[in-house]
């Protein structure tokens, strides 16, 4: 949906009173997105999660409890690189702002 030309100006005062007022958010808003997680490091976090679970199961397997120690770590590892750089984008309801004070007349 297209803004009409009013709106755009709104906007854009709005944009200029932020960075007046907090230019470390204004910047930070208007950063480009940072790319969740790169594909490289989703496809290395996957393969390492993945041979973390091989190496666990043998460790249970095996009944050595080094080996399986070693697979928690190995698959925290993984999880760490798949999921350490995605944002989750939560949607929480914003508190009502409080009603503004009112001076008591003198």
């Amino acid at each position: 949906m297209a803004l009409t030309e009013y709106e755009r100006h709104q906007l854009e005062l709005l944009a200029e009173q932020l960075s007046q007022e907090d230019p470390r958010l204004a910047a930070r808003l208007c950063a480009p997105a940072v790319d969740a997680a790169r594909p490289a490091r989703r496809v290395a976090g996957a393969f390492t999660l993945l041979v973390g679970c091989f190496v666990l199961i043998a460790g249970i397997a095996t009944q050595l409890t080094a080996l399986g120690t070693l697979g928690f770590a190995i698959m925290a590892t993984g999880a760490y690189l798949l999921f350490a750089h995605t944002r989750l984008a939560l949607r929480l309801p914003r508190a009502a702002a409080p009603p503004p004070r009112r001076e008591p007349p003198e």
